[in-house]
């Protein structure tokens, strides 16, 4: 690794961004973690310059939930904009970009296509810079469980899924940042592959879900057709070291799939019953 005097995390309170400021912090490095929260607001530029100053390295984590077409082209375009420009001020080193794998071919889903937009900012900055496309977390399996879902019913479509967990997200990416930028996509992934349908069975097998998994072949990702392979790496340069079974069982994937609260109902039951 390369000696780095001051690190900046854009999105720094949010969920990959904290984890990249503690992973910088756990390597001796000075890191500044910037948000709204911190006064700084990429789309107006508001707090940019200041928060750059005598940075080495940019990692942008920002994220927008929305899937408004004009909401999210503003919010990576404009920032993305605005970023490369106090970046060229500040005299930055190395630039890092969290994106997701797949975003090149699923343009008709209006996030993947924000993304892929934001992308193209960063290879035509100026900025030596290093993308990482990574396969979705296992933390969002919830959230796609419940994009798929019609009552009793799940139908997601038939297609690879390789998820990572977000510890070893945000592992990699302080590791890349800290290392020479490479100027291209870097995809990581986590250690297995199999049918979304299944990864959804073994999250509902975890929390007792009941409701039933049926593969729809003419399902889209939330607006984009797929293929089979759309959302995994044709190879992995890095692999996440959690399995499934392992993310499962942390404090934070409990609160996640809400075993947290089973746990805690199941202990009130027992003082109950002991009183």
């Amino acid at each position: 690794m390369s000696k780095i005097t001051r690190a900046v995390v854009l999105g720094g309170s949010g969920m990959i961004g904290s984890l990249v400021v503690q992973r910088l912090k756990s390597f001796g490095v000075e890191v500044a973690a910037a948000s709204r929260r911190s006064g700084v607001d990429t789309v107006t530029g508001e707090g940019l310059d200041a928060v750059l100053s005598g940075a080495d390295i940019v990692i942008d984590t920002l994220d927008v939930h929305s899937f408004d077409e004009i909401t999210l082209r503003e919010f990576f375009l404009v920032s993305g904009e605005n970023v490369a420009k106090a970046e060229r001020k500040a005299g930055v080193r190395h630039h890092v970009t969290l994106s997701i794998v797949g975003v090149e071919n699923l343009l008709g889903n209006p996030y993947y296509k924000a993304k892929f937009a934001q992308e193209n900012l960063a290879r035509s900055s100026g900025v030596p810079f290093t993308i990482v496309q990574s396969t979705q977390f296992f933390e969002f399996l919830p959230t796609i469980a419940g994009g798929f879902t019609k009552g009793a019913l799940v139908r997601p479509p038939d297609a690879m899924l390789q998820p990572i967990a977000a510890d070893n997200v945000g592992g990699i990416i302080a590791e890349l940042a800290l290392g020479q930028p490479s100027n291209r996509t870097v995809q990581i992934a986590g250690p297995e592959r199999a049918g979304i349908s299944l990864w959804l069975e073994r999250a509902f097998a975890v929390t007792n879900d009941t409701r039933n998994v049926v593969v729809d072949a003419n399902a889209t990702w939330f607006g984009a057709p797929l293929q089979k392979l759309s959302l995994v790496p044709v190879r992995s340069d890095r692999t996440g070291a959690s399995s499934f079974d392992e993310w499962s069982k942390t404090r934070d994937a409990q609160r996640i799939l809400g075993l947290d609260r089973y746990k805690n109902a199941a202990a009130d039951l027992e003082a109950q019953i002991v009183s």
